[in-house]
């Protein structure tokens, strides 16, 4: 009996020992080779609240609808332009953040909804040289504590960006590295937007030679979660970390999720911001899997629409 309560004691350390080990699995890992992880928990934002700055991302009327205490809100949607969703200018950029207090040095926890806006802005400010920047697993819907009502805000302060071309792609970069051995284009979307048959621009397609891998696959089934480090390096292990990447979607908003995950595992990756809906609609840029959307079968099915809208109206107005 004493043999088996001093084993008991010591089997039961282990195992939490290693249940720690693997609940932080995702946290440590993906710190990217820096002390500060990319990726935090709820538990790990509760431990350094008042150390950090909590910005929330979401819309202004989300953020006022209720968010982690203590955060300010700085909405991705603002730091774009309308309705291409375009990074605004550097400039600028620097007057929003500095306006809302932020300064290059901030150490900031981005919280967002979903599964891509946090993403988004943290690839942004990313681009524009802050070292110090990490997302919350899951945003909002895996928060643990009490939600807040009461806005917070800074005092203004000097934000000055620090940008790193090597983190941003344009159309003319993507078109003169196209075919080039060392770049790699990945295509975030769908496959059917890929394979040109959900058409969300002038054409449906894709970027000659660009490789498809769904950002979806980065999450949990049925959750804002990202899945474990260890299934997204075999997500991505025959990927070449010699080589560069450039991830592309419709609007770069999914494209900033993959960046984030593959910037994590150690791979050399820039956004291709303006992404397809720039590339589709401009008929000069080359494409594969060329389709255009089918405006006459759209139209017969408005017709159709309208007319049981008439015959609706007609009805109500014979009572």
């Amino acid at each position: 009996m004493t043999e088996r309560k001093w084993y008991f004691p010591f089997t039961a350390a282990l195992i939490m020992a290693l249940a720690f080990l693997i609940a932080g699995s995702l946290t440590s890992a993906m710190a990217a080779g820096n002390s500060q992880p990319l990726i935090v928990d709820s538990s790990w934002l509760s431990a350094h609240s008042g150390k950090v700055v909590i910005v929330d991302v979401r819309a202004t009327k989300d953020y006022l609808g209720g968010h982690v205490p203590g955060s300010i809100s700085i909405p991705v949607s603002g730091l774009q332009t309308k309705p291409d969703a375009i990074m605004f200018p550097v400039p600028r950029e620097e007057k929003i953040l500095g306006k809302n207090g932020l300064t290059i040095n901030s150490d900031v926890v981005l919280v967002g909804a979903g599964r891509e806006m946090a993403y988004l802005e943290f690839w942004m400010l990313d681009y524009l040289g802050m070292p110090n920047i990490h997302v919350l697993n899951g945003g909002i819907e895996e928060w643990k504590g009490q939600l807040a009502t009461d806005e917070t805000t800074l005092p203004a302060a000097a934000f000055k960006a620090k940008p790193v071309p090597s983190k941003y792609a344009t159309t003319a970069f993507v078109r003169a590295h196209l075919h080039k051995p060392g770049v790699v284009l990945l295509d975030v979307r769908t496959p059917g937007e890929y394979a040109g048959t959900d058409v969300r621009a002038v054409r449906g397609g894709h970027i000659p030679g660009a490789v498809n891998m769904n950002y979806a696959q980065n999450y949990e089934q049925d959750s804002t979660l990202l899945k474990p480090v260890s299934d997204l390096k075999k997500i991505y292990s025959k990927l070449d970390k010699n080589k560069e990447y450039v991830t592309y979607c419709q609007t770069g908003t999914r494209a900033a999720n993959s960046y984030f995950v593959l910037r994590a595992l150690g791979f050399s990756v820039r956004v291709y911001d303006a992404s397809w809906i720039e590339w589709g609609s401009d008929e000069s840029l080359p494409a594969d899997d060329v389709s255009y959307f089918n405006f006459v079968s759209l139209m017969k099915k408005v017709g159709k629409l309208q007319k049981k809208v008439d015959a609706l109206e007609k009805a109500g107005a014979g009572k």
